[in-house]
Order: structure tokens, then sequence, then C-alpha cells
């Protein structure tokens, strides 16, 4: 069982706050994960992130940071990434291992071409250095600003899992939803906005570091050739899951021995 190090941490940025919480081995190096969009931030499941992360707490240090609490208009993916750099430098992480995941590879990248010190190595899952096809974003945009909550949980489950992963869990996804609040749907809004657009293509020739991608045959939100071009481009090591959807990081049991691996063979 990994070791909760903590509740849920406020760090202040400027007039600005953000949650994060830490578990693991607090004696490991330090791994930071970063979560894709939501409407409801992560925090709120910290119990069941720990123990979804059992395996990466055993010997690391683990950290997750949500976003600021209320998105400025906007707000984007290079701003949420500044912000997260400021958030490390406050809590006092450097040479951190960043796990990013969907819009939080975007962020990783983003913090990795800014100040390349800080990090040590990136894990890059249901990436992309580019949306370039945001059909799926547009369509939870427009039901965000409706408040069609049903219909936008409906449409999440759809684009995110496969067809036979969201029939099993269907109650459980649409139901996340539940309790979502005004500011929850601005944030979302606004961060749906922040991503539509994104590149970091042109500057991905200037990371160093060490990397993966891990992404997925069947991902409708960003799309496999986004992982495979991000490998190239990186020239790193990459996994590519046959049949799984842009939630493999939900979907496939052993995801996290790709992860664990990585890391592994940069601390042998």
């Amino acid at each position: 069982m990994p070791i909760d190090q903590g509740g849920i941490n406020t760090v202040k940025i400027g007039a600005r706050e953000m949650d994060w919480f830490r578990f693991g081995n607090e004696v490991g190096p330090k791994v930071v994960i970063l979560p894709g969009v939501s409407l409801k931030s992560v925090i709120s499941a910290k119990d069941a992130i720990i123990n979804a992360y059992a395996l990466l707490a055993q010997d690391y240090d683990v950290y997750l940071f949500g976003r600021i609490r209320i998105f400025p208009e906007g707000y984007d993916v290079r701003q949420m990434a500044e912000d997260t750099l400021q958030a490390l430098k406050a809590v006092g992480l450097k040479d951190v291992n960043i796990m990013g995941v969907s819009q939080g590879s975007m962020m990783a990248l983003e913090m990795v071409l800014r100040e390349p010190q800080t990090v040590r190595s990136l894990m890059l899952c249901s990436a992309a250095a580019r949306v370039e096809d945001p059909g799926a974003l547009r369509t939870w945009l427009a039901l965000a600003e409706k408040r069609d909550l049903p219909s936008l949980m409906q449409s999440f489950g759809e684009y995110v899992y496969t067809p036979s992963f969201f029939a099993q869990y269907k109650d459980l996804i649409i139901a996340s939803g539940n309790g979502a609040s005004d500011q929850d749907f601005k944030n979302f809004v606004i961060s749906l906005k922040g991503t539509i657009g994104f590149s970091c293509c042109d500057r991905l020739k200037d990371i160093r570091c060490p990397a993966i991608v891990i992404g997925a045959s069947e991902d409708r939100v960003l799309g496999v050739q986004a992982s495979y071009d991000l490998a190239r481009r990186l020239s790193c090591e990459s996994f590519i899951y046959e049949g799984r959807g842009h939630g493999v990081y939900d979907e496939a049991p052993d995801y996290l021995t790709h992860i664990k691996g990585f890391l592994d063979k940069l601390y042998r």
C-alpha cells in the first residue's frame, strides 16, 4: 500500500492557488503527474489516484498537481505550464520526472522547453505536440457552454474510452461529473479553448531529456498519429497499445509497468 504523505495542499502563485498532493516513497526519485483536462479537478479523487498508482509509489516520491482554482479568460496550455513551473519552485521541487497525460503532456513539453534544468525526464501519455483535429474538444466545448452535463459526460466517455470499456463503466464515468460547480464549467470551457490550436512542434528539437511516449491505436481525442509523430520528433522510446482508446491509462492493467520500467532504467 503506497504511503500517503499528507492531505491536499495548496500552493500560491501570486494571486492564484493550485492544489496538490504527495504519496509514495519519500526517499525515492521525484515524479510529478500532470493530469488531462477534466470537468472537475482530479484532486477530489485523491484516494483513488493513490491506489491506482500503487506500483509507481513503491519506489518513487509521487506528486500530483492540479490546475489553478480559477481560470482567467484566455488561459492556455502555455500559461498552465508556467504556473505549474512556479508551483514546483514554490514547493521546492527540481530535477523531476514529469508524467503528463493528454493536455498534461502538452504542459510537460512546454515546461521542459521553458526550463530544461527542472525536468529530468518526460513520460508522455495519450500525448500530442499539436492539436490537429479538435473534434472531441469542440464537441465538449459546445455541450459545456450549454451546461448540458448528461450529454457532456456521455460524449466524454464515448470519445475517451473504447466502446466496451465505456459500456462496462458507463454509470461511474457519467456520475463522475455530478456536483460540478459553475466555476468547474467555466474552467473547463476556458481550458478547452486554451488547448485547441496548441502546437510546439517547431521547438521539439530543443528537448534533450530522456522521454517515452505511450499511445493507443483507437485514440479518438488526439489520434494515434500524434503519438507516432511525437516519438519520431523526440527520437525516443514509445509503446502503442492496440485496441485501446485515449483513456488507455485507465483501460490497460499493465499501463504503469511501462512508466515504471522507463524510470527504473534511468535510476539503475
